[in-house]
């Protein structure tokens, strides 16, 4: 994979071309007129939707750190959330726009630029094709998992002479579209070509141009599309799951460095809106991990003010008491229950103290943060501006692990639960210490010794047959800690991580009553004055005839296709 500088896009990014830095007026020029692309080789268009795809801040600042990790309860404010916190949905969600403007658009221009190649010089580019449907089909999922119904049949066509009031493709009808759309993808990677293929080289930010890498990464996403399809069509799963596992060793993810992830310079997310501050730990994953000694706890969180320094100072500040020494634990997560949180903050739990240190200052908290440069390296803790990597993974190997492992589990495939749910503990402790120093983070201490073969054989961690859906999720979901997103959807088909669980997520309540929590994004209020009102009111009438679809558009606590009752 190849780092990401911003020299490195400038260069490739051709002036009315690239979404993400043309001006509205070039970008509408370069929709209403497909020849402003002629001089654009095809292999920019991928760059192009790569960094759309990896680029949404917005997308961070809401779904993910306002939205999806508090209903989670991967992160909570300081005071803890709100009564109504989970009905808080202003500004979501941000995926939808970036289908049609900088993603698939895009990758849709690329096929259309090859086509305007000479005849003889078309055949080189199967492969890469073969590349750009695999990301295509992952967005376009990745949209519709929340959304339900979407264009994706007739989308795109307007510039190139097809309709501009596109119909909507049903979940059921897309998923299957998109699983044989990537099954022939892989299937033209593995096939050897009559001619040298021009390859993606520099501009494929994940894998960089390599063909066998893209077959892995095609498989793993059609197992992720299997996997939803567990509570509507378990058959279904089957076919593909026995399909995808039943080729060659070399065409499935065996290695984190197999992972399909985007790796960046910190500048990637130095913006603001990717700033993770003020999101504090919660207490049922830190205690979680903290009494089965997971080895990710310092990859997560960052410990608590209660340093020897600051304690020598609030001593003699006159707030501690003499003696008062550094605890063996620093690392507290706050009440995720609004009920709980405000029974906290009674017992002056969340007050910090503020004391002056070098002429500063400086807040002691009993909670911790979480690790900051985790998602954004380039934040600045106080010693300056980070300047680690990022990571932003869309499907990791131990993800893929633990697919592998639920499959088994529920006797979907015949492999064994247990060794690929080791497996999937395993990629995931080391995929975070990889990701933690290449951070640079603060204040975490590298892998070493027996920490994994130690936490496996913690009583709440190590395999046990018969509460083996409990762990693999329980697992899943702390691997997930990057991918909140996809804790979300794990949460949503398998109800679990739960408040009997191995890993605890106690229930919500606000005044004793329980707190629903979103399962979809809101969509915009049907329109007679849209363009495409037709087409808009039957993919909206066809969807509520679900009995889970909720109350109306905008429910979010109503349902998408998948997400069966």
């Amino acid at each position: 994979m190849k780092l990401l500088y911003k020299k490195l896009i400038l260069g490739f990014a051709f002036a009315g071309v690239v979404a993400t830095s043309c001006s509205d007026e070039d970008y509408v020029d370069a929709n209403t007129n497909p020849d402003i692309l002629n001089e654009v080789p095809p292999e920019n268009q991928f760059l192009s939707a790569t960094i759309s795809l990896h680029s949404q801040d917005f997308e961070a600042f809401y779904d993910t750190y306002r939205r999806i990790m508090p209903w989670m309860q991967y992160v909570t404010p300081q005071n803890g959330n709100g009564a109504s916190f989970t009905s808080n949905i202003d500004n979501f969600s941000q995926r939808y726009g970036r289908l049609y403007t900088g993603i698939g658009d895009a990758l849709v221009d690329m096929e259309k630029l090859v086509e305007k190649l000479p005849e003889e010089d078309q055949p080189k580019y199967v492969h890469m094709l073969s590349i750009a449907r695999i990301l295509k089909a992952y967005y376009t999922f990745y949209v519709s998992d929340i959304y339900g119904s979407i264009p994706y049949s007739e989308a795109w066509q307007a510039r190139y002479g097809g309709t501009m009031l596109p119909k909507y493709d049903d979940q059921q009808t897309l998923f299957n579209t998109l699983d044989q759309e990537i099954e022939q993808s892989v299937t033209a990677l593995n096939t050897a070509q009559s001619i040298t293929q021009v390859s993606l080289g520099n501009y494929d930010q994940y894998y960089k141009g390599d063909v066998k890498s893209w077959v892995r990464a095609g498989n793993a996403l059609r197992l992720k599309i299997a996997m939803r399809l567990i509570k509507r069509d378990a058959s279904k799963t089957q076919t593909i799951a026995q399909e995808v596992l039943s080729q060659a060793a070399d065409n499935l993810m065996s290695s984190n460095s197999q992972g399909w992830v985007f790796k960046g310079t910190a500048g990637f997310t130095s913006g603001g809106n990717w700033n993770p501050d003020l999101l504090y730990s919660t207490k049922p994953l830190v205690d979680f991990m903290w009494n089965t000694n997971d080895p990710r706890i310092d990859a997560f969180f960052s410990p608590n003010g209660y340093s020897q320094a600051n304690i020598n100072a609030l001593i003699a500040d006159g707030q501690l008491p003499a003696g008062t020494v550094e605890a063996s634990r620093r690392y507290f997560g706050g009440f995720t229950s609004p009920d709980d949180s405000k029974a906290a903050i009674n017992k002056k739990y969340y007050t910090p103290r503020t004391v002056e240190i070098s002429g500063s200052d400086v807040q002691v908290d009993t909670l911790s943060l979480i690790q900051r440069r985790l998602f954004q390296p380039s934040f600045d803790e106080g010693n300056g501006i980070g300047d680690g990597l990022v990571y932003l993974p869309i499907i990791t190997y131990a993800e893929f692990c633990f697919m592998r492992a639920e499959l088994a589990a529920r006797s979907i495939t015949s492999e064994d639960a247990e060794t690929f749910y080791n497996a999937g503990v395993t990629a995931s402790i080391m995929w975070y210490n990889q990701i933690a120093v290449d951070g640079e983070l603060s204040n975490y201490t590298a892998l070493g010794g027996s920490e994994i073969s130690d936490y496996l054989s913690e009583p709440a961690v190590a395999f046990d047959n018969a509460k083996a859906l409990d762990q693999i999720s329980s697992q899943a979901f702390l691997n997930f800690y990057k991918q909140p997103a996809e804790g979300w959807g794990l949460w949503k088909r398998n109800g679990m991580p739960n408040a009997t669980t191995s890993l605890v997520l106690p229930d919500l309540k606000s005044n004793g009553a329980t707190l629903p929590i979103p399962r979809r994004a809101p969509l915009l209020l049907l329109s007679q004055a849209s363009a495409n009102y037709v087409n808009q009111k039957a993919a909206y009438d066809a969807m509520a005839q679900d009995a889970g679809f909720g109350a109306g558009p905008t429910d979010a606590f109503g349902r998408v296709w998948w997400d069966e009752q």
